[in-house]
């Protein structure tokens, strides 16, 4: 996988220097990741996108297609299927959302769409 952070940095200006600043990070480290010779650690890579306000994969350049299971993640989630709650485990902190609670957020949702529409 190869991380794009030398192109975006440059786009935005920025020198080594100046990026190793704004992110807390060695510059010579931070040269050493953009030839290649050391990989960054995803906790320095949300750093940089951060910075840069970009998402994540900005960053990476994936040349391997998507697996049939991510491409199935990635496609948009139909709130108003009965079946959502079979298909995936939903879960907020740590707990699986029942379906009381899963139809109590659609309907606070639908309330807060129409409360903001009708402003």
């Amino acid at each position: 996988m190869n991380v794009k952070i030398k192109e975006l940095r440059k786009k935005n200006g920025d020198t080594l220097k100046s990026l190793a600043k704004k992110i807390n990070y060695d510059y010579s480290n931070l040269s050493k990741i953009e030839r290649g010779v050391y990989s960054p650690s995803l906790s320095l890579l949300v750093k940089i996108a951060e910075v840069y306000s970009v998402n994540l994969m900005t960053l990476l350049d994936v040349n391997e297609p998507f697996t049939l299971e991510e491409e199935s993640l990635m496609k948009e989630l139909d709130f108003s299927s009965d079946e959502l709650l079979e298909e995936y485990d939903l879960c907020l902190d740590g707990k699986k959302v029942t379906k009381h609670e899963f139809d109590f957020i659609i309907q606070t949702l639908r309330m807060l769409r129409d409360t903001i529409q009708n402003k």
